[in-house]
């Protein structure tokens, strides 16, 4: 597929658009995103690279981003004994709020309640 669409027309990126999108925006996990940027990075619109980007990963740019943050705070959780306001800034939340509040919408559970449960997992195992 091109960069300008396949042949039913749903814009999409050429891989390495994809490749620099994703590495760019995980190298930006505790900062703030401008999708904007990640658009302009690619030399397309931010609406046509919104659309594109969607077609060839599954999910919004946005989204994406949302979910590899949820992914380092998992990592996080499990792997440091930090606090969870820690956690939250270490993964670019702006408060421990807006972390649990973005990680309930992800996981169905608070950050708390997931980490007892991942580490009594651990040791069960």
């Amino acid at each position: 597929m091109s960069a300008h669409g396949s042949s039913n027309n749903r814009p999409t990126l050429a891989p390495w658009q994809v490749s620099l999108a994703t590495r760019t925006m995980s190298g930006q996990l505790a900062e703030p995103i401008s999708i904007a940027e990640i658009a302009h990075l690619c030399r397309l619109s931010l609406s046509y690279f919104v659309r594109a980007f969607s077609n060839a990963v599954g999910i919004a740019p946005y989204a994406w981003f949302v979910q590899q943050r949820i992914s380092r705070a998992k990592r996080l959780l499990t792997g440091t004994s930090l606090p969870l306001a820690q956690i939250a800034l270490e993964c670019g939340f702006s408060d421990q709020a807006h972390f649990t509040n973005a990680f309930v919408k992800a996981t169905e559970t608070t950050p708390a309640r997931w980490r007892r449960e991942a580490l009594a997992h651990r040791q069960a195992a």
